[in-house]
């Protein structure tokens, strides 16, 4: 049978792609830490990786918003910020394994068989896995277009994912990874707002790439909104406190986040926590060590890494 040897909870950023020196000793350290944890999963001869993150509406939009999506065939990066449009190698057995399991235990995935996956997932490949040499299943978790699924959904989710894991028959060694977070505020704007300039993208974001008429004016346009950010707001301490949660294994208050609380203590980006109570739903028994935090306006974002020891 599969065993989960151990786990990376990551934080993301595009400005990583885009202004990595920015960032000056702080930056480097996260850096430096992301690339220990790169070495940490080849010394734990892990064989797949289950990749846990969300979608910047690159793929998704209100007109078909999955809650949770696992990729079961092929995958494939967008290659926006600056990354690879990286041929992602799916572990498809896993990840068939998984969907069917879900669907004998009450929860019913959506699935793709050719995904595609921005930032959220391909700076996790960038930095722990760029050689893909280890095969993953991509799963997607819909943090960015509400009503989301609550943080004790989450969790609920990342249970059912550890009993496919070891239920599935393979003697094989299984890493968690889940990217995202943690506080930090993007100008996504929001769906109902009546600001003139915000009308173009939420068209879009209402139905969909079709109406997309080019595609290098929407990359530009995203890109400006973004790189207008030159510096942002970050809560560490808040973000010092969801860690100290992790670490002491307090997940009954992780669990009990509501969505107002994240959007207002740790921002719209923040909600990108909720692909962590996934991973924690599979490692919350794992000792769990803050390896890194670091609060990077430079980077608009709270930049930590927790890795989870069986």
């Amino acid at each position: 049978m599969a065993k989960i040897v151990t786990g990376v909870a990551m934080s993301h950023s595009p400005f990583i792609m885009t202004n990595r020196e920015g960032a000056g000793e702080r930056g480097k350290r996260f850096i430096d830490t992301a690339l220990e944890m790169r070495n940490w999963l080849n010394e734990q001869n892990v064989d797949v990786i289950i990749l846990i993150s969300d979608d910047h509406f690159n793929s998704y939009y209100y007109n078909h918003m999955p809650s949770f999506t696992i990729g079961i065939g092929e995958c494939e990066g967008w290659g926006d910020w600056n990354l690879p449009q990286y041929k992602i190698p799916v572990e498809k057995e896993l990840a068939k394994h998984i969907l069917n399991t879900g669907l004998n235990n009450g929860v019913d995935f959506a699935f793709s068989m050719s995904m595609k996956v921005d930032h959220g997932h391909t700076q996790g490949i960038y930095f722990l896995n760029p050689d893909l040499a280890i095969p993953v299943v991509p799963i997607a978790v819909n943090t960015s277009a509400p009503p989301l699924p609550t943080m004790d959904r989450c969790f609920q989710i990342g249970e059912i994912l550890r009993k496919a894991i070891e239920s599935w028959g393979n003697d094989k060694k299984v890493a968690i990874v889940a990217s995202g977070g943690l506080s930090h505020w993007v100008p996504t704007p929001k769906i109902d707002s009546q600001k003139e300039e915000d009308q173009y993208m939420i068209n879009i974001l209402l139905h969909g790439r079709q109406q997309i008429e080019n595609d290098e004016k929407y990359k530009a346009y995203r890109l400006k909104r973004v790189t207008a950010l030159t510096t942002g707001p970050v809560n560490e301490e808040w973000d010092r406190k969801f860690l100290e949660a992790i670490e002491q294994g307090d997940m009954a208050s992780l669990r009990q986040l509501t969505y107002e609380e994240i959007e207002q203590e740790a921002g719209n980006g923040g909600q990108e926590l909720h692909n962590w109570l996934v991973l924690l739903g599979m490692l919350h028994d794992f000792e769990a060590e803050t390896m890194c935090y670091e609060p990077v306006p430079e980077w608009v974002t709270g930049m930590g890494i927790v890795r989870f020891k069986s």
